[in-house]
């Protein structure tokens, strides 16, 4: 589940007047299950994503209900060690690490809060959420340059994250292989933003994953696409010509991404036209192609897997093309 579909079932949750509590790491040192950030919220009778499972979950779960059956609407900070031989605060797993954590009782009082969550991701539109023991806030005055902060001084923690700053994905060419792309890639945190020149593609009208979808002239393309560190860029057009000419308005931008689905053949033909140009060896070398981890895919889905883990592999490495 992404940010986004989480946000939003917390919405949902809210808006029925059904009170939780959202469970989020907010630090974590050594090894341990899941990173700061991961969340989920907790309901009587209801349980929204996940902090890493097993049994320390399993006990903030506990702790969560708690605090709803007792109607304490105030935040509090639980650290674990994850490590039998620790002398107190031991969670019951052995991975060696600690993580610390925050439970944030959330009602209907906090509705507009959640309602400029679900706003600053569906809109790409970059905040700054705060959680400390007064609850949540967000400010879209200003970003962090760290995506995650956690600070902690005389008895009084804060921790804060970018939201509305998640991955964004820009698929250029909508047909099959994209809506397979678009169908994984929305279950992960990126604003998916799919382009193709050709009007009432039935394959473009049948996505629904994306979070938006254009028909605009491949001749300006570079007008659409920013440049960044969480931009991911793939050209998967209907003709070689069009990918070519992408590719060449792409080339000189900065992402963190930026792949060609063609078969080496294809690969070959276009960069050697590119190098003939005057384009570098060199920059051509930092394109990704053919795109995908190599796992014999043939169909549209086997190869949108293939893709999407290429993806992961490049954004957890934090590289930037």
């Amino acid at each position: 589940m992404n940010e986004e579909q989480f946000w939003k079932k917390i919405l949902l949750e809210i808006e029925t007047d059904n009170t939780g509590v959202l469970a989020i790491i907010i630090r974590r040192e050594g090894s341990a299950p899941n990173v700061p950030g991961a969340k989920m919220f907790v309901t009587l009778d209801s349980l929204h994503g996940t902090i890493g499972g097993g049994i320390s979950e399993h006990k903030l779960v506990e702790d969560a209900r708690a605090l709803i059956e007792e109607e304490k609407f105030t935040s509090e900070k639980i650290h674990l060690e994850h490590n039998e031989k620790a002398s107190e605060n031991r969670s019951g797993m052995i991975c060696s690490g600690s993580q610390t954590f925050a439970l944030i009782p959330l009602t209907v009082k906090d509705k507009t809060v959640v309602e400029q969550i679900v706003e600053a991701y569906s809109k790409a539109k970059p905040g700054n959420l705060t959680l400390n023991k007064d609850g949540i806030s967000i400010d879209f005055n200003r970003t962090l340059t760290k995506d995650k902060i956690y600070i902690e001084e005389n008895g009084n923690w804060i921790y804060r994250e970018n939201v509305g700053m998640q991955n964004r994905l820009f698929v250029i060419g909508g047909g099959h292989v994209s809506l397979s792309l678009s169908r994984i890639m929305e279950t992960l945190d990126f604003h998916i933003t799919v382009f193709d020149d050709r009007d009432n593609l039935p394959t473009i009208l049948s996505n629904s994953y994306a979070n938006e979808k254009r028909i605009i002239s491949y001749e300006n393309i570079e007008e659409y696409i920013p440049e960044g560190n969480n931009i991911y860029v793939i050209i998967m057009t209907f003709a070689h010509k069009s990918d070519e000419l992408v590719l060449e308005k792409m080339l000189n931008k900065k992402h963190a991404y930026l792949g060609m689905m063609a078969s080496t053949a294809k690969k070959k033909q276009i960069f050697d036209n590119l190098e003939e140009k005057g384009i570098s060896k060199d920059l051509l070398n930092n394109i990704y192609s053919p795109i995908g981890i190599s796992i014999n895919s043939n169909t549209p889905e086997e190869i949108a897997i293939s893709i999407a883990a290429e993806l992961i592999k490049v954004k957890n490495s934090n590289t930037l093309n």
